[in-house]
């Protein structure tokens, strides 16, 4: 791993040579230590008897001793690479063949020495092996940061000392390495002994961190090495550090790291969603392959946020064929060569198709026999849609009739959609149709062999257009970070926990429930984007400002998961509850969709609206425009 390619190539011409040169080396240092001994203990050691009993004796222990070693592997391992377990090698090794020579000499008068010299040979010898193992180690590494500049970031990594140390041994073993830890922060340890090394690598308390940080020049980030912590306790290392004003990262379990599945340089940034406060996901995987694998099965809207986590996760399960549904052309191509590189023993079938063709989606489903059906498509920018609301209709409510009617056409069994929080009580154009569509998914349930059930969640971190990568984007390029209101909170759950979720509960639904997936507690906005602002290693309104925009068209403060009129049923699994509520009639919901089929095709917003809110009794747009006027027309 030598950075300077001259003197990797020398070692790749020598190395197939080294046994050569190795077993020399180690007779050399044999002779050296078996002579100094002999010199400390005898008077005259190379002249007379003394030389005679040496060149008697000396060969019979180099034989015991190179294949003692030998068995001991001690002639294979790469002496850059030096270890302690080497050292015990080199121990164990020295001791047995020690033990052997002497008892041969007791047995043997012609081989007998003396106890003193025996000792001293056994110390010297251990010495010389160790010694020149360690020395190359050292030698290299040192040299190695000798070699052409490379662009070594000082770190200081965070974590139980137990778990640290392997990784410190690492970084100081890879001399490629692009970090160099500086220090380490134990942050279960309140009070540590003073001026304790690791390593040759100081070790401090957080307190010890605080109070020293002039000392603490030329550090450039905060890494967590402390994959096992709660959520909870690795928020409170980023607010304990935050005066640091360092950007966080965090580094793999260290047990990838020691089994080399990942690299030691494998460092991130530290994302909002490992300071989530949740118990992690746990899914029946059994009861998921089951309902899937073999299966042929639809991903509308396949290569969007959602739609391409339920693709890879599914494409885990073996199905026996993966449709993906997408109309944005380079979206999908990149993502089909994704999946192609990734799941190489996947068939799949990637078509440009939209929600909206009713008759192609049927073509596709009955020639593929798709047997489940993800629905994932739809508009989701809440500011976007409230300026268009007939496209909004035409794709979230029209666009999900169309595919549920394809589905019960083609005998697909199972239908899963994807829904919204803000379909609960909406007071927004996205959210009131996302709710019409789950009206009439709901409808379809108990007329046709098909199961069709919805899952509800929030918003999910890292989503495209979603608060996250805006705020990302804010603070690289040095803006303030805008947020709509001090106390708008928001349900965060992350893409594959949604997804992993998704499925559980696709598998485990009879028909016609709403699933509502446990999204924990809301967080505050305004608290995500000062957590965001500390781990890029800024100060929330010193280096980076926060701004307040004020609520936009069709926002609400706080989001909901369940209607006034469902009410809430617990599941098998612990982390998704059912809604359950009086679905509407078949023929109800076939005079509605045909009204709103012809407003669409009349471009009738008003008329769009009054059908929204006579379908929707909830839904809350005039009263939340009304407050919009008014909150505008009180600013001064």
């Amino acid at each position: 791993m030598l950075a300077h390619p001259a003197v990797k190539q020398a070692l790749e011409c020598v190395l197939p040579f080294r046994l050569w040169i190795i077993v020399p080396v180690h007779i050399v240092l044999f002779g050296l230590s078996y002579g100094v001994s002999m010199a400390l203990v005898e008077e005259s050691p190379l002249a007379g008897a003394g030389l005679d009993r040496f060149l008697l004796t000396f060969p019979a222990l180099v034989l015991i001793r190179l294949a003692v070693f030998w068995w001991h592997d001690l002639y294979q391992g790469l002496w850059r690479y030096a270890s302690y377990q080497d050292l015990l090698n080199i121990i164990r090794a020295t001791v047995i063949s020690t033990v052997l020579f002497v008892g041969i000499g007791i047995f043997w008068s012609p081989l007998r020495i003396p106890e003193r010299q025996a000792i001293l040979d056994l110390v010297l010898c251990i010495v010389f092996s160790g010694g020149i193992r360690f020395s190359v180690r050292y030698l290299r590494e040192r040299f190695s940061q000798a070699l052409p500049p490379k662009a070594v970031k000082n770190i200081l990594l965070v974590g139980p000392l137990s778990k640290i140390e392997p990784l410190v041994k690492e970084f100081a073993g890879d001399p490629a390495s692009r970090y160099k830890p500086h220090s380490i922060v134990d942050p279960t340890r309140n009070v540590l002994p003073y001026r304790i090394r690791v390593h040759d690598v100081p070790v401090l308390s957080v307190s010890q961190v605080l109070t020293r940080k002039a000392g603490l020049k030329g550090l450039e980030a905060v890494v967590l090495c402390w994959p096992e912590a709660t959520r909870k306790e690795m928020d409170s290392v980023v607010e304990d550090l935050k005066a640091l004003h360092l950007p966080f990262k965090t580094i793999p379990a260290v047990e990838d790291i020691l089994s080399d599945r990942v690299s030691i340089n494998d460092i991130r940034d530290v994302e909002i969603e490992d300071l989530l406060e949740r118990p992690p996901v746990k899914v029946e995987m059994d009861r998921i392959s089951e309902s899937l694998k073999g299966k042929s099965i639809l991903v509308t809207g396949g290569a969007g946020s959602i739609g391409s986590e339920l693709c890879r996760q599914i494409a885990g399960f073996h199905p026996g064929r993966l449709v993906i549904v997408e109309r944005s052309e380079n979206s999908l191509y990149d993502f089909e060569r994704e999946l192609r590189d990734s799941y190489p023993g996947v068939p799949l079938h990637a078509s440009i198709s939209s929600i909206n063709d009713g008759s192609g989606l049927f073509n596709i489903m009955k020639d593929l026999e798709v047997e489940v059906v993800f629905h994932a498509a739809a508009y989701k920018h809440v500011p976007l849609m409230e300026a268009a609301p007939v496209e909004s209709a035409y794709n979230n409510v029209l666009g999900t009739y169309n595919v549920s009617e394809a589905a019960i056409r083609a005998g697909v069994k199972r239908f899963v959609m994807i829904s919204t929080d803000k379909a609960v009580n909406p007071a927004n154009v996205m959210g009131v149709t996302k709710r019409i569509a789950e009206m009439i998914i709901q409808s379809n349930n108990g007329f046709h062999p098909t199961r069709f059930m919805v899952v509800r969640f929030g918003n999910v971190l890292g989503s495209a257009g979603s608060v996250i990568p805006i705020f990302k984007k804010q603070i690289l390029q040095g803006k303030p970070v805008t947020v709509t209101h001090p106390d708008i909170e928001r349900f965060f759950m992350t893409i594959p926990e949604a997804v992993q979720l998704v499925l559980q509960a696709g598998c485990m639904g009879k028909g016609g429930e709403i699933f509502i997936l446990d999204m924990g507690s809301p967080m505050k906005i305004l608290n995500l984007a000062e957590k965001l602002i500390t781990l890029s290693g800024k100060r929330p309104y010193e280096d980076i400002d926060i701004r307040f925009t004020g609520l936009r068209p069709g926002e609400k403060m706080y989001e909901e998961l369940l209607q006034s009129c469902e009410r809430n049923i617990e599941t098998p699994h612990p982390r998704i509850l059912a809604a359950v509520s009086e679905p509407p009639s078949k023929d109800f919901i076939e005079r509605q969709v045909e009204e709103i089929r012809d407003l669409v095709a009349r471009h009738d917003q008003e008329g769009l609206m009054k059908k929204f809110r006579e379908l929707v009794p909830g839904y809350m747009a005039q009263a939340c425009e009304e407050k919009r006027i008014s909150q505008s027309t009180q600013s001064p």
